[in-house]
This record gives C-alpha cells, sequence and structure tokens, in this order.
C-alpha cells in the first residue's frame, strides 16, 4: 500500500478519491511465510515481558516469529513449464511513484528477465486517467498480461480491465486484496481480473498488536491511526483491537481514521490532538509508513518521549528512523523482492495456461534489536528478509 513518507497531494487527492468504501473482514487469516526461531529481538521481546503474566505464550511466539528472517520456502502450487514464456510481454503499471512500489516493479522484471519475457513499466504519478491510458496501451501494444502493482484499484478500472480481458489480456492485482478476502471473480471489483497477489494486512496488524503487548509488558495504551478509504484498513484495525481485547485485558486502544487524502496536512495535528486530549497513551499504530511524516513530528512537537511509534510496509525512511533511535521503534516490514517474483510467478502460471494459486507473501518485525539487518549504514530496499523466498521460485520454474 502507500508507503511514501510523504506523498504529492496530487497523489493523495486522487489515491483518497479512488479508495471507495471498505469491504474488508475483520478477522485475521494464518501465515507460515516466517520461521520461528530465537533472535536477540525474542529474546530482548520475552525479557521485557517475563514479569507480567498478562502476556501469553501465543503472544510471545508470534513476536518471536516475525523478528526473525524467514528460512523457509513453501511453493503456492506445481512447478511452472516455463518454457513457452521467452518472447512473451508482460506490462506493469505501478500504483503510485515510491521506493517500495518500485522495489516490487525492480524484482517483477527481474524475475521475468530470467524467463526471456520483455517487461514494460508504465510510469504514472498515481493519477487514475493514467492508469486507465496504461492500460490502454497495453492492450494496443499487444501485451500478453498486465500487472496492476499497488494495486491501481481495480474498482476503478473495471471497464478498461474488461477491455483488456476481452482482448485476450488477462490482468493480476497485486499488494491490494488481504490474505483472507476471497479470490476473483468474488472480491470486491474482481469481476474480470485474472488473480490476485494478496496481502498480509491483518497478519502484520496481529504481529504489531503482540509486539506492543510485549513491549509494554501487558499495559499498552495505544493510538491505532488507519485510512477507513484505503480497504485493507478497516479489517486491519478490527484484528488489532480484537488482537488486544483476547490477549492484553490491561491493554487499551483508540482508532483514528484520517482519510487518506488528508495525510499531508492532518496527519501530525489529529494525533497532537490525541495525545493531549489522553496523555496516557504511550503508543502510536499508523497503519501505512506514508504517516510516519505525520506522527513522529506530532510526538516530538510534544516532547512525548514516552511514546513509540509503529508503522507497516518496511519502508526504509521508516527502518532508518528505527535505526537513528527517534520516537519510531517499531516496523512490520515486508519482503519486496519476495512480493515480486510472486507476482511474476503468478504471471507466469497464467500464461502457461495453469491455474492461478493462493500467494503468501511474509513480513517481519523490525526493531532496535535487529534493525542493522536491513544494511548498513542506512535500511536497503527488500535487505533483512533472506533469500528463501526468492531462491525458492527460481528453482520452481523449469523450462
Amino acid at each position: 500500500m502507500l508507503a511514501n513518507r510523504r506523498l504529492a497531494p496530487a497523489v493523495l487527492l486522487v489515491a483518497g478519491a479512488m479508495a471507495l468504501a471498505a469491504c474488508s473482514s475483520g478477522s485475521s487469516s494464518s501465515s507460515s511465510s516466517s520461521a520461528a526461531a530465537s533472535t536477540p529481538a525474542a529474546t530482548s521481546a520475552s525479557a521485557s515481558a517475563s514479569q507480567s503474566s498478562a502476556v501469553s505464550q501465543s503472544v510471545l511466539d508470534t513476536v518471536a516469529k516475525y523478528s526473525a528472517a524467514p528460512t523457509s520456502f513453501t511453493a503456492p502450487g506445481p512447478a511452472v513449464n516455463t518454457s513457452s514464456l521467452k518472447g512473451k510481454k508482460m506490462f506493469v503499471i505501478p500504483s503510485i511513484p515510491n521506493p517500495f512500489v518500485q522495489n516490487i516493479t525492480d524484482n517483477i522484471k527481474k524475475a521475468g528477465d530470467t524467463q526471456g519475457l520483455t517487461t514494460t513499466v508504465f510510469d504514472n504519478q498515481g493519477q487514475v486517467s493514467q492508469w486507465v491510458q496504461g492500460i490502454q496501451q497495453a492492450i494496443g501494444s499487444k501485451q500478453d498480461i498486465i500487472l496492476l502493482n499497488g494495486c491501481p484499484d481495480p474498482r476503478a478500472l473495471g471497464p478498461q480491465i474488461a477491455e483488456a480481458k476481452a482482448a485476450g489480456i488477462p490482468t493480476i492485482c497485486v499488494h491490494f486484496y488481504d490474505n483472507s478476502l476471497p479470490a476473483p471473480p468474488a472480491c470486491d471489483g474482481c469481476t474480470d481480473l485474472a488473480a490476485n497477489v494478496t496481502a498480509p494486512f491483518y497478519d502484520a496488524g496481529k504481529a504489531a498488536a503482540d509486539w506492543i503487548i510485549v513491549d509494554s509488558a501487558g499495559k499498552g495504551n495505544t493510538l491505532i491511526v488507519g485510512g477507513s478509504d484505503i480497504l485493507p484498513s478497516p479489517g486491519t484495525i478490527d484484528t488489532m483491537t480484537a488482537e488486544f481485547k483476547a490477549n492484553c485485558p490491561d491493554c487499551k486502544s483508540t482508532v483514528m481514521n484520517i482519510p487518506v487524502a488528508d495525510w499531508n496536512t492532518k496527519t501530525q495535528g489529529e494525533i497532537q490532538s490525541a495525545l493531549q486530549k489522553d496523555p496516557s497513551i504511550n503508543y502510536v499504530y499508523v497503519l501505512y509508513d506514508a504517516m510516519v511524516a505525520g506522527a513522529l513530528p506530532a510526538v516530538e512537537t510534544l516532547g512525548r518521549t514516552d511514546v513509540k511509534i509503529g508503522s507497516y510496509n518496511g519502508s526504509t525512511f521508516a527502518l532508518d528512523d528505527i535505526a537513528k533511535g527517534t520516537a519510531v521503534a517499531m516496523n512490520v516490514g515486508e519482503d519486496t523482492p519476495c512480493i515480486g517474483y510472486t507476482s511474476a510467478d503468478q504471471a507466469f502460471r497464467i500464461l502457461t495456461g495453469a491455474a492461478p494459486v493462493v500467494t503468501n507473501t511474509p513480513i517481519r518485525i523490525w526493531d532496535k534489536t535487529n534493525v542493522s539487518e536491513t544494511g548498513a549504514p542506512a535500511a536497503q530496499p527488500g535487505v533483512g528478509y533472506g533469500t528463501a523466498c526468492v531462491d525458492g521460485f527460481a528453482k520452481l520454474w523449469t523450462s
């Protein structure tokens, strides 16, 4: 999803207009992408909670699991015979120009290159009219498949996706729907999509809640800041609040929603007001890294050194903030190379006539105990997740 530190106002206005009323479920889905392991982060988390009976073993286990680098790969389906893919044309339309989406795009292209595909990237500034132009260009240039990376909202592109389908060009949506939501055509806006590459939005919310429970020894008071006009946001918030309720009786949480179009202008002020209204709030969790740009100055302006900020996506700037020792203390990051290779694998299956598969990409909790693994002196995109996913897909593609 939206991972810029500061999005251009025009992009925000478009994204806000196109992120229609969400229809996501509040239940969290399971994930086996990350291996449970003993890590400095897990050890530190266990130690901090050892004196609090309010922290259950299951919560400690979740934090330990997601604090470790993924070490295993589970194939989403049978091996793919890629011998027929050479010369095929893959067309990628990113949602917005940010490092997170760009790194996914780079890895889609990298995976395609290994199989002899020609990949065209339709760069744009996040305007719906540009996404429409991209699909029209894909149809006009007789592409073999379209990947909406980020994902340009398929609910806003229904006629164009249908036109591409009629022209024999399947469309895949990448990183827009949660793992738990139904596959096309059952999901909202999916009528003419060939497949999705889903994201662990709800899993990330559960992991974040559990980290707060452990870090606070079961006493956290969290301000959760979402954007209800972003499709996964309501379900992620429901997952977090349910996790607090089930596993932290002494925890408190307050929910605030800021429309994406207002993230640049209102995030800092709204968070400051909430912190002043309730001085006992000691955690602020913003659902997307883009809102860190408002959350951090809000906390710093008030001199609230007791408040810790968390967010989701794993953007390099947020990880750097953790490394620098700012109020940003935690991030649930995503393996962008794995997302790129997972997306390419889904495309390869469709292009070879195979059935689409259920996808599952890993997440990792980052905090001061392990953030150095993302690169030094500054975080690098996609670093710190190991190579199990990329290596696994490389072995899955045969010719």
